[in-house]
């Protein structure tokens, strides 16, 4: 249950982590380390806090227990020391981009363990402290442990004054489980239908991918005769439409929201049902993510990523773009702009060996963050440990 506003009466007896202002890039991933953290300490109390106001992503900590929110304090000594007398944080989590510096180090002088969680160091941090500069080396002095979400940032940080024993170079944070779900019995119904036919899949397409992904699946099915491609549009009452139309171009179409299965004569099948993405990603080897050829759109690669389906997008990443960025980093996924590059994809990417390859690097990624997150939580539980036998 999410606590109300903070005062005396909202700490109860027990540790108490303080957690300020994850920026939305970080919410998810911060919100999943409450939860680790948490199930690996039963009852422990958590304060979320904003900078002006309470934080406004308490949907992303819904269901979590002796969960507290509340405004950080103005930055003046006598706000700051209310705060800390009436919440007493045993450990606190901050960010680079809105760490508040007159509280934390406040806590800092109360014995508070303070930790710093970087993925990339702000730009105000860059223009206005001079990398080595005594400032910042006394303000990152005060923290007990910096985790450095990657190897850059690691390097700015030591170019920055924090030591060895400071920082850990941790990877990007787990921003929870991103397997979906399906039917296994409906996953095992339709494998056998299709017979071992080669299979890719158009996810969430918009109006604007479709035609793109047709004359791709045009060109590759001259290569593969039996490919099936199957379609997921982003809105499924569009599917009949867009079925009525792939069969007035020619195509041998096979609808699901009609109950209609992949037979062997069928070359596009149009997915249009809801809340069944993991049962096609569990049987396409290789996946386009559509709204990323326009628009921004589109689902979180990872989830193809997490089931072992090889990843194909556009350039318009911004949906996910940390996501989209370290699958590329990892060679994990390929950047199409046209039919063309899409077809030459699918050639590619429809030798097993080829798919099974980059999809193993997509799912290393996919699932690296989840050892990030159980090494930062270890070391928050070492630090209460201590907190508590001291």
């Amino acid at each position: 249950m999410v606590g109300g506003q903070g005062g005396p009466g909202g700490r109860a007896a027990g540790p108490l982590v303080w957690l300020h202002a994850p920026p939305p890039l970080e919410r998810a991933a911060a919100a999943e380390l409450i939860r680790a953290l948490q199930a690996a300490r039963p009852g422990l109390a958590v304060l979320v806090t904003g900078d002006a106001a309470p934080p406004d992503w308490a949907a992303a900590l819904a269901g979590l227990p002796n969960l507290h929110l509340d405004v950080a304090p103005r930055d003046t000594p006598r706000a700051i020391g209310a705060f800390l007398d009436a919440w007493r944080p045993d450990l606190g989590v901050f960010y680079p981009e809105t760490l508040p510096m007159g509280a934390a180090a406040q806590a800092h002088a109360r014995g508070s363990t303070l930790f710093l969680i970087a993925r990339e160091l702000p730009e105000a941090w860059r223009s206005r402290w001079r990398i080595g500069a005594g400032l910042t080396r006394r303000v990152l002095r005060r923290f007990d442990r910096v985790f450095a979400q990657n190897r850059a940032c690691a390097d700015q940080m030591r170019m920055m004054g924090v030591s060895s024993v400071q920082l850990s170079t941790c990877g990007p944070l787990s921003e929870g489980s991103a397997v979906l779900r399906c039917s296994e019995a409906e996953r095992d119904a339709l494998a056998r239908l299709m017979g071992g036919r080669p299979a890719w899949l158009a996810a969430q397409t918009q109006r604007s991918d479709e035609p793109v992904v047709v004359a791709a699946h045009s060109r590759a099915i001259r290569m593969a005769h039996r490919l099936l491609l199957i379609v997921v549009p982003d809105d499924p009452a569009r599917g009949p439409a867009l079925a009525r139309r792939l069969r007035d171009e020619g195509w041998a179409v096979s609808l699901r929201s009609e109950d209609e299965e992949p037979e062997t004569e069928t070359q596009i099948y149009v997915a249009d049902t809801e809340g069944e993405m993991g049962l096609w990603l569990r049987l396409a080897p290789v996946s386009f993510l559509g709204g990323t050829l326009v628009g921004d759109a589109g689902p979180d690669p990872y989830h193809a990523a997490a089931l072992g389906s090889a990843i194909v997008h556009g350039p318009a990443t911004g949906a996910h773009p940390a996501h989209y960025r370290w699958l590329a980093a990892a060679g994990a996924s390929r950047l199409v702009r046209d039919q063309h590059m899409m077809a030459d994809a699918l050639a590619d990417l429809l030798s097993p060996d080829r798919a099974a390859e980059m999809a193993r690097a997509a799912w290393e990624v996919s699932t690296e963050g989840s050892q990030a997150t159980e090494r930062v939580v270890r070391r928050m539980i070492e630090a209460l440990d201590l907190a508590e036998a001291g």
